[in-house]
């Protein structure tokens, strides 16, 4: 059992909601607001669809990168429903660090992240 963070697409209140292997999860938000959540499998595999990354970018307002040290990057993006979440690549020897390509993956990160707590969002949009 994990944990997941799902965002109510009518209010934007983040709700932690219990995940056993559901592919659909049904999340009642604190303001009483009844949505499916729609679980994405997260795996470096796994890649975003043309339409739901480009409503996801949409919804970016600021990207924030950070070098954290010689080998890693963290990528913050801060969407605009106030909701944050980090992505980080890390290399393990310092001299295979590139910082084109770990702002990339870090990106990356946080867009799978993003995709799997904004989903129920994204389908709102999408409709």
């Amino acid at each position: 059992m994990i944990h997941l963070d799902s965002i109510c697409p009518k209010c934007g209140e983040i709700s932690h909601v219990e995940h056993k292997g559901e592919k659909i999860l049904l999340v009642t938000c604190n303001n009483h607001h009844v949505y499916e959540h729609i679980v994405i499998p997260h795996s470096r595999e796994y890649e975003i669809k043309d339409e739901k990354r480009s409503l996801l970018e949409e919804m970016i307002v600021e990207k924030k990168f950070y070098r954290m040290s010689d080998k890693s990057t963290i990528c913050l993006l801060i969407f605009n429903n106030g909701y944050e979440i980090e992505g980080r690549s890390t290399v393990r020897n310092a001299e295979d660090f590139r910082t084109v390509i770990g702002k990339d993956k870090a990106y990356e990160q946080a867009l799978r992240k993003a995709m799997e707590a904004l989903s129920p969002v994204l389908e709102s949009k999408g409709n």
